[in-house]
């Protein structure tokens, strides 16, 4: 049975169609099996969801869901507005999605065409001509969506690949200021040359001419001394081009000093540091040599403390057992730091001296009940200091003041060693923590990081992450084991674990079946005033919802 989408075709609507084929399958309805045979002569005997929703797919002419939904895209940007359409596109390269901008483009062509700033936002090198052509002034103005020029949306933009520096050229021939400056909203000044450039908190990527794209702006009057420019580059990354780059610029237009003294509107002067200084210490928190050597070379001062931790950068190196990262700021003349107490333990552990470090507690056996050490060795992901610290005493357990513990740094770290050797020393594969209210395996799921929850959920007891993940055999078991487990209430928006489904239908029914078995509560509502089937038909779980929301 062929069938074809129409504008009026929604996603809930496919699911819920996939949904009720299964039903009809699974019920024995010779028609559906009939269905699925035309539509897919190769589908399983025994489908599931997805399997059904592939054959839907087909039946629509599309090589997979996943084409299918991108097909129900194309439909919605067919029900928009031009004028949201052009807003998507003028938006992109800030707060909006390039992907959604390449495929109205690809759409709607024209509307590279509407403005002179969809036109630079989309590399249309032509259009771009001819309204400078008609108005040379409309390289001053800004648009009506971001307040940008037609110069910051090339340079923002990430749609064309080919015709950015040609557009650049005209827009700057006929007087875009390559200084241009938007607030962020957060009083930072975003200049044309940080679109190029990229990177920073977002790590979005560069301009496809970004350093060619650079150095026109420069040469145009940009500023090569570029705040946050320089602050986006040293948080992503942790090679020099960039730094290279600029310094050189700023070299050639008798601009270093920038770089080096602590003066209003330049980066650091806020915490107290030059720039070069500030760019140091972040580099020294990430590990970042090269970034070190070269920031050394030019003037950073190996002996100044961190912007942010007020402290010296080699009290920070050596407390994060960066080895040598230490050793090359002493060779610039760092002078010794003086740790005592806990910090001194854990930086001898963080080095993996071992001999000292027993000597350390020999004498001072009250450092190792702090449980900083082995929280600091567990987040940096050194199994070797944690087995240490561990031998000599610490306490697997011991929270930091939010009550996460070594186990939890651990997981976050994505040392399956570390987590190995807490869990050896008895660590508590299921204590929550405050501020979060997540337990070592939660965190396991929430992070991203599978093996260690492969290795976290046969012994643990949380059946909230159990359940979100789907562990059919291990949460059964435990709710026989513990089946008062069932009835507990956290605060929040998912106040039992019936609030806990997992993402795949087919996997949630099973879920929500073992726990209605045992006792859930399908009537508790959550903070918010839904109930578990709520909460679940808003995940588009409606097979679960459905039976969540059946009489009891």
């Amino acid at each position: 049975m062929s069938r074809a989408l129409t504008p009026k075709t929604q996603l809930d609507t496919l699911r819920k169609d996939a949904k009720r084929w299964l039903k009809a399958l699974r019920a024995g309805d010779p028609a559906a099996r009939s269905r699925l045979a035309a539509a897919w002569s190769k589908a399983p005997a025994e489908p599931g969801l997805r399997d059904v929703q592939q054959a839907l797919a087909l039946e629509y002419g599309q090589e997979s869901w996943i084409a299918l939904t991108a097909a129900l895209d194309d439909l919605a940007i067919d029900r928009q507005t031009r004028s949201q359409r052009i807003e998507q596109i003028l938006r992109h390269g800030w707060d909006g999605e390039p992907a959604i901008a390449r495929r109205i483009l690809k759409r709607y062509p024209d509307l590279a065409r509407d403005s002179l700033f969809t036109a630079a936002a989309c590399g249309d090198l032509e259009t771009v001509e001819r309204h400078l052509a008609r108005d040379p002034q409309a390289a001053t103005r800004v648009d009506p969506v971001r307040g940008w020029t037609a110069l910051d949306h090339v340079a923002y933009g990430r749609l064309d690949a080919v015709n950015g520096l040609a557009i650049a050229r005209r827009l700057l021939d006929a007087g875009a200021d390559p200084n241009f400056a938007f607030n962020d909203g957060w009083d930072n000044p975003f200049k044309v040359m940080t679109g190029a450039v990229g990177l920073g908190e977002g790590a979005k990527p560069s301009h496809p001419q970004a350093e060619a794209l650079v150095e026109m702006l420069i040469a145009a009057g940009a500023t090569p001394y570029e705040l946050q420019t320089l602050y986006n580059v040293s948080i992503v990354g942790h090679d020099t081009h960039w730094y290279d780059v600029l310094w050189r610029h700023c070299e050639a237009a008798g601009q270093l000093d920038e770089w080096r003294v602590i003066a209003k509107g330049r980066l650091g002067e806020h915490l107290g540091c030059s720039t070069l200084n500030y760019l140091l210490g972040n580099a020294v928190g990430q590990n970042h040599l090269l970034r070190a050597q070269w920031l050394l070379e030019r003037g950073a001062d190996a002996n100044t403390p961190h912007a942010y931790e007020k402290r010296p950068i080699l009290a920070i190196a050596r407390l994060s057992g960066f080895t040598a990262m230490a050793e090359m700021l002493e060779a610039h003349g760092a002078a010794p730091v003086a740790l005592a107490g806990a910090e001194a333990l854990q930086a001898l552990a963080a080095r993996g001296d071992a001999a000292q470090a027993r000597a350390l507690v020999a004498a001072q056996p009250e450092v190792v009940r702090s449980p900083r050490p082995l929280l600091s060795a567990a987040e940096h992901g050194n199994a070797p200091a944690v087995a240490l610290l561990l031998e000599l005493g610490a306490a697997v357990g011991a929270a930091g003041h939010e009550g996460i513990t070594p186990l939890h740094r651990a997981v976050q770290s994505g040392s399956l060693d570390a987590v190995e050797r807490l869990l050896a020393a008895g660590a508590d594969v299921d204590v929550r923590e405050r501020r979060w209210g997540g337990t070592p395996l939660s965190w396991a799921v929430v992070l991203g990081q599978p093996r260690i929850a492969d290795r976290l959920a046969p012994i643990s007891r949380d059946i909230r992450a159990l359940a979100s993940q789907a562990r059919l055999d291990r949460l059964a078991a435990v709710l026989d084991a513990e089946p008062e487990r069932v009835s507990q209430v956290l605060p929040g928006d998912a106040p039992t674990v019936l609030f806990c489904l997992p993402d795949d239908e087919d996997d949630a029914v099973a879920v929500a079946r073992l726990l209605l078995a045992r006792g859930a509560d399908p009537k508790r509502r959550n903070d918010k005033g839904d109930t578990p089937a709520d909460a679940a038909r808003k995940r588009g779980l409606d097979d679960a919802a459905d039976l969540l929301a059946k009489p009891v």
